[in-house]
């Protein structure tokens, strides 16, 4: 972002810059799923409760368990403040087990909370800071936690996570000249200004104060509806003569007889002829295979043309599943090959939608694949041999069942990172489940052995997270994309001293060692505030045992009540076939990232020679405690990092 036409305006200052860094930042780190639990907020739990009771009046303690947990924590946010005293009786009927009570509280919450734009009040709280321009570390701490809680609530109320990411983006666009023709690309334009020379002169008065202002009104968005087009490959139907021909809300017509948009920059039989006789190199003996013989039509409503298609697309899935559950056999399916057309209801034009053929993820995964093989290095080798060595090992002492699982567990996660949102879920789960059965004491649960052991993995690799963080952030800020603005100034001596050029080679191994002695060096080279926070904290960490406790408690407890919700998430998708499908992908990463945890663990516990997992795992969590007991004493310990 260039600020230099910013910079004379009052309201410029080093907190507003740093507040739009983050909100790019935690948006990309929401979109790749990253934040985990703490995108369950009120509005989630609520539902969550309601959906509970009336698909499964309650039967699952844990999940109970989990929901106090969660009311436990959100209770405390200032933002729902006034509905503190609602909560607090419905967390008490919840530890009553009063369903029915808990049923018409949490139904009552949820429908005076989905009037309320927490956004609005986060916002208001945070623009005193940007007005004042407040910027010591603790304003810096409170910019990322209201910003985190603004796009929380957003994408929770529905709002697309690239919309979202847009908003900061969108507000301090302008325009831009090319060969004499002037593009507009602020979106506040009022309506009623219509030539370019209007509209630049609006732009050019506007100061940071009218932009927040767009912003705020934007965080309350206006649904809009939406035209979505999809063929159904591998059926045919002629106009029906009936006045409502819709399944699912997918209105079914073959677009060879009838047109559904106006507009004709887009072929509604998303014809493929031209893609596939190229790759042949033939000439197309029947261009009619090639055309779409059914779509459908989908009206929905939302709040932008990415939450729509989402919409859309459920609504098309349905209907695909339908179909191939009745009608598809060993050598039929119908299917989708990634194409579509959308269009805002009530505009001439702006269709959008696929514009090259088939976009199918499998085909194009394979195409990219055979054209861009991946080279089988020394290192890559030695990793796939590890394990066939283990399973040799495992064979040869005859622990077959062992043996069996781990290769199980590796064939259901290879094919699980394809599959869908709520599948991959399933499949991580069962991958976890599989692993806990080996590596669990007899009378133990299952869950309880996951949830415990899970946790203290995560407690005991806590301790070199803070380094890892800090040595990542270090080599994306040592690019020269990153400095653009002379805050970052990293010698090439230090940044070859410490490995950072050596990371970028493929499969590189690097010790931290050096990085690690020298972190406080990096405090010279910058003066940019969001890396010296880290950089101060990352130090801090390595000092104070105190501070170094409290990150790994909480790192424990965030592991433990994830484990919870993903459990939870399990049970509600086999038992009723249920979940909130806007919440698993915010989840799915965690259950594949805790899936390879434990399998990794039990991978190097076996090359390492031991094959008495249970006995390991006692050990571990002894290592777990011991170290609790360490960081907890009045003696100060020093975290061996490296030995």
């Amino acid at each position: 972002m260039d600020w230099k036409n910013f910079e004379n305006d009052s309201l410029y200052s080093q907190a507003l810059t740093y507040w739009y860094d983050e909100w790019n930042s935690i948006s990309e780190e929401v979109k790749k799923g990253m934040i985990g639990i703490n995108i369950v907020n009120i509005r989630v739990v609520l539902l969550d409760i309601i959906n509970e009771y009336e698909l499964n009046q309650f039967e699952s303690d844990n999940n109970r368990k989990v929901y106090i947990k969660l009311i436990n924590t959100l209770i405390a946010k200032r933002y729902i403040s006034i509905f503190r005293e609602e909560l607090l009786i419905l967390k008490e009927k919840l530890e009553k087990k009063e369903k029915r009570s808990v049923y018409v509280i949490s139904k009552e919450l949820s429908s005076l909370i989905s009037k309320q734009s927490f956004a609005h009040v986060l916002f208001d709280e945070l623009f005193p800071i940007l007005e004042k321009k407040l910027f010591e570390k603790q304003n810096r701490l409170k910019i990322k936690e209201l910003t985190k809680e603004i796009i929380v609530d957003l994408v929770t109320s529905g709002m697309n996570i690239e919309d979202v990411k847009k908003l900061a983006l969108n507000i301090f666009e302008s325009y831009f000249i090319h060969e004499s023709k002037i593009f507009i690309k602020y979106e506040g334009v009022p309506q009623e200004l219509n030539t370019d020379e209007e509209k630049v002169k609006y732009i050019d008065g506007l100061s940071i104060l009218d932009r927040l202002n767009f912003f705020r009104e934007k965080l309350l968005p206006n649904e809009t509806e939406y035209i979505f087009i999809y063929p159904i490959w591998g059926m045919v139907t002629f106009p029906k003569g009936v006045e409502n021909n819709s399944i699912f809300g997918c209105q079914l017509y073959n677009p060879n007889l009838e047109k559904m948009l106006s507009e004709g920059y887009y072929d509604e039989t998303f014809d493929l002829s031209n893609t596939e006789e190229q790759s042949k190199e033939t000439e197309p003996k029947n261009n009619d295979k090639y055309r779409s013989k059914c779509n459908v039509k989908i009206l929905v409503a939302a709040t932008s043309s990415n939450s729509a298609k989402k919409l859309a697309e459920l609504k098309y899935f349905n209907l695909l599943s339908l179909l191939n559950l009745y009608f598809a056999h060993k050598h039929h399916e119908f299917f989708w090959d990634g194409q579509y057309i959308g269009k805002k209801v009530g505009e001439s034009y702006g269709s959008f939608g696929t514009l090259w053929g088939s976009r199918d993820d499998k085909q194009l995964r394979r195409n990219l694949s055979r054209d861009s093989p991946k080279f089988l290095s020394d290192k890559k080798f030695e990793d796939i041999n590890r394990v066939s060595n283990i399973i040799d090992e495992l064979e040869k002492r005859e622990f077959f069942y062992e043996a069996n699982t781990i290769l199980g567990v590796i064939d259901i996660m290879s094919q699980a990172q394809w599959q869908n949102e709520e599948n991959k879920l399933l499949n991580y789960w069962i991958a976890i489940e599989s692993l806990a059965n080996i590596s669990k004491k007899d009378e133990e649960s299952k869950f309880h052995f996951v949830k415990e052991i899970i946790s203290n993995i995560y407690f005991l690799w806590e301790k070199y997270k803070p380094i890892h963080d800090l040595f990542r952030l270090t080599e994306i800020y040592s690019r020269s994309f990153y400095n653009k603005d002379g805050t970052v100034n990293m010698p090439d001596e230090f940044l070859h001293n410490v490995g950072i050029y050596k990371s970028r080679t493929e499969d590189s191994i690097i010790s931290l060692e050096n990085f690690y002695n020298r972190m406080v060096d990096l405090k010279k080279y910058t003066t940019k505030e969001s890396f010296l926070d880290e950089i101060e904290d990352t130090i801090k960490f390595y000092q104070d045992n105190k501070e170094a406790l409290k990150r790994l408690r909480a790192k424990r407890n965030e592991v433990k009540l994830t484990v919870d919700y993903i459990y939870k998430c399990r049970n509600q998708i086999v038992h009723n076939g249920y979940v909130d499908k806007n919440l698993i992908p915010y989840l799915v990463n965690f259950s594949e990232a805790y899936a390879n945890s434990l399998l990794n663990r039990i991978l190097d516990v076996y090359s390492d020679g031991q094959f008495n997992l249970q006995n390991y795992f006692i050990k571990e969590i002894y290592d777990g405690n011991l170290l609790e007991r360490k960081l907890s004493d009045t003696t100060p310990y020093n975290l061996e990092l490296f030995e």
